[in-house]
């Protein structure tokens, strides 16, 4: 008798759990998909907002001892902060906070943050021209109102802060299809006025960073507005969907690899000086897997999200997403590092290959999504 009973109990409760896991999309239980992606997003945000805090203090760090071993440390906790922020480019395409326009007319602070490519003779000298930049130009007050009134104010090259700013300011003009850029640390010794404009430049567009990305964390925080007005949406799967399929149709297939390879041009590359691309191509690849399959750092799971949706409604297509992600990983990891040394591969090349395959398979999955999101009656666009 006990062994019937625990049979029927371990029947009921299997009954129990694949009925629970299958009213997702049969309810359209929209509200539980926004609030996971919700606290997915913000799991993100805080996450890069500790690694950038990390990398503003080293940073400072550098400023007041300028040497190798503390410029070095810099490089490294950019590397580690850019690693992190690469992941939440698949939160951006749909309006959200990131890159919308709020109900005051105010853009969010993308362009601010990640805007490329970068001109550098925009900012400091280069090859050629020593005189060159902001940096150089004395007539220019260093701080943060000069610096964002500056961004890309005639010329959208002309990028003064952000990611990229910083990373030039680190690592310099790469010249080696070797090596990255190599800036020496004597750039920041306090011995003239350029330098110390350079040093006051340098610590200011790494504060305004943290505080862009501090900002888009409390966006995103329990009581934030951009939580709020993502929740309220009708339709957020559709929102969800929407931006992972452009990031991988056009943007990081199109915008950060075609473009590249068609050119052969390493200034193509969206990190140039820190030969840190390889690394950009998988932190938002590992974006879009990460919100399809609700995954967050250090086994975090978000669920539901929308990998249940697509499941319930067509588990043939979540197999073939699947699919494409898999195989994507070995694609991606089979670029040549770094990539501007790919860059100079024939087209047969293996490197080479794997790159035009990960364009291939980016495509695919967006369609995937597209597709998706059709059957699920969601409204999902490419932007371009």
């Amino acid at each position: 008798m006990y062994k019937i009973s625990s049979i029927i109990l371990v029947k009921a409760l299997l009954i129990f759990l694949f009925i629970n896991k299958s009213t997702y999309a049969a309810n359209n239980d929209y509200k539980s998909l926004a609030n996971s992606y919700a606290d997915l997003v913000s799991h993100y945000y805080n996450a890069v907002a500790l690694s950038t805090k990390e990398m503003n203090d080293a940073i400072i760090k550098f400023i007041q001892a300028p040497d190798n071993n503390s410029l070095i440390n810099a490089k490294n906790k950019w590397i580690e902060a850019r690693i992190v922020y690469g992941i939440t480019e698949a939160f951006r395409f749909y309006g959200g906070p990131i890159d919308g326009v709020n109900k005051y007319g105010e853009e969010g602070p993308e362009g601010l943050i990640n805007a490329w490519p970068l001109n550098e003779a925009y900012i400091d000298y280069v090859q050629g021209n020593p005189e060159s930049g902001i940096i150089n130009n004395m007539s220019i007050e260093i701080n943060a109102e000069t610096i964002i009134a500056a961004n890309m104010s005639e010329d959208d090259a002309d990028v003064s802060t952000g990611w990229h700013a910083i990373e030039f300011l680190l690592w310099g003009q790469d010249f080696s299809l070797e090596t990255a850029g190599i800036r020496e640390a004597s750039d920041y010794l306090p011995t003239n006025e350029v330098n110390v404009r350079r040093r006051a430049y340098l610590v200011a567009t790494s504060t305004l960073l943290l505080e862009h990305v501090n900002w888009l964390a409390e966006q995103w925080s329990e009581n934030g507005e951009g939580r709020k007005s993502f929740i309220a949406k009708e339709d957020p799967g559709g929102a969800i969907l929407t931006g992972i399929a452009t990031l991988a149709g056009f943007e990081l297939s199109s915008e950060r690899i075609a473009t590249a390879l068609d050119s052969g041009d390493p200034e193509d590359e969206h990190s140039c000086f820190s030969d840190q691309t390889h690394n950009d191509v998988k932190a938002n690849f590992n974006g879009i897997k990460n919100v399809y399959l609700g995954k967050g750092q250090n086994g975090k799971s978000f669920k539901p999200s929308i990998s249940e949706f697509v499941m319930e409604n067509d588990i043939k297509l979540h197999e073939n997403i699947m699919q494409v992600i898999n195989t994507t990983d070995d694609t991606i990891n089979n670029i040549t590092v770094p990539f501007d040394k790919m860059l100079s591969e024939p087209i047969n090349g293996l490197g080479r290959q794997a790159a035009e395959k990960t364009v291939s398979n980016l495509l695919v999955l967006a369609e995937n999504f597209k597709e998706a999101g059709k059957n699920l009656n969601w409204n999902v666009i490419i932007a371009e």
